[in-house]
């Protein structure tokens, strides 16, 4: 069975998703909801990490985490296996409760943080569980927009910071923000299933976390996002096989320009498979 890729280093930030087997409930009754939200400040205790927004709904949950220690993989086995064992035995069922590994995508938290949070404090609203989000029991939205305390484990500041410098003000700021519209899915901007960023934050973790490692056929989303070599290095390595200048692989409009056809086909193959710019 092929292992999700990870990324994980310290003070990395997630969008961590699960579902339940075939679709099915993973939440009963608010039983098991408070049992869930139990085990996230059990899981904060042990492990270290933060959680700066969640929402539970009936089949699947959202979690933003952040990882202090570098240690999602191992937070979340801890987290997964202590609800499930608890819903089994309160259930009475066997066998998995969810329909496999967690996914995480790896976030970029200055670029996508707040419209992420905004997007899984919105989705009781788009299933028309409520009208206004903060109404609904089971997210963090409410610790958000209304002076109610947060718990120990939820880090409701590293969004709000954005939205102004006094509590009274993010939280008003923030509630307009939910109110403006509802926004796309920021996971449509994912790459490869794993990284949410700006191109450069995807670029920095490609090359420095994914690069080094071996090939490995267990994960075969490693291969898929390794770096691709840049549009620039391209031109330069054909320029220098054939001795010509890169000016005459740029040139356009030029017949039988070998070296030019050459380096658009090698950029389409290298790069094009990512759905990155290959223009030359």
């Amino acid at each position: 069975m092929a292992r999700p890729l990870r990324i994980e280093y310290p003070g990395a930030f997630y969008h961590v998703i699960n579902r339940g087997q075939r679709q099915e409930a993973i939440f009963d009754d608010d039983r098991d909801r408070e049992r869930y939200l139990s085990c996230l400040g059990r899981m904060s205790s042990l492990f270290g990490v933060r959680l700066h927004a969640y929402c539970l709904m009936t089949n699947h949950y959202h979690l933003v985490v952040e990882t202090p220690e570098a240690n999602l993989s191992r937070s979340m086995q801890w987290l997964n296996v202590s609800y499930a064992v608890y819903y089994n035995r309160r259930h009475q069922c066997a066998g998995h409760l969810y329909q496999g590994r967690f996914k995480a995508m790896l976030v970029d938290a200055d670029t996508y943080l707040e419209p992420l949070s905004r997007y899984i404090h919105l989705n009781p609203v788009r299933v028309e569980l409520v009208k206004q989000p903060w109404k609904y029991a089971w997210s963090s939205c409410r610790y958000f927009v209304t002076t109610t305390t947060p718990p120990d484990w939820l880090d409701t500041q590293r969004v709000l910071m954005g939205f102004g410098r006094y509590r009274k003000t993010q939280r008003r700021r923030y509630r307009e923000y939910l109110l403006t519209s509802d926004p796309e899915n920021p996971s449509r901007d994912v790459v490869g299933g794993l990284l949410l960023g700006s191109e450069a934050f995807s670029e920095w973790a490609r090359s420095t976390f994914l690069s080094p490692r071996e090939k490995d056929r267990a994960v075969p989303a490693l291969e898929s996002l390794r770096p691709r070599p840049t549009v620039e290095t391209i031109v330069k390595q054909v320029a220098k096989h054939y001795q010509v200048k890169d000016v005459d692989i740029r040139r356009r409009g030029a017949k039988r320009n070998q070296p030019r056809d050459v380096a658009i086909y090698l950029a389409r193959e290298l790069r094009n498979r990512q759905g990155i710019s290959c223009a030359i």
